[in-house]
């Protein structure tokens, strides 16, 4: 995980996402969550994902096995 998080690499997730950010909100958002990245890098703390959300919703939608 990086501990530093730049407009540009926002950009390119919401770019990824299909969501249109304007410039300006890039920076804001990257000022937002650059302390969290930071700290979350500095603890060694991994957040990995091995499901996308939607899967996740799916999977614990259905019934367990009888």
């Amino acid at each position: 995980m990086p501990d530093d998080i730049s407009a540009d690499r926002v950009t390119a997730i919401a770019t990824a996402a299909r969501v249109p950010l304007a410039p300006a909100d890039a920076e804001r958002i990257a000022r937002a969550v650059s302390p969290t990245v930071a700290r979350f890098a500095r603890a060694k703390i991994d957040l990995s994902l091995e499901t996308e959300p939607a899967t996740f919703v799916a999977v614990q939608r259905r019934a367990p096995p009888s």
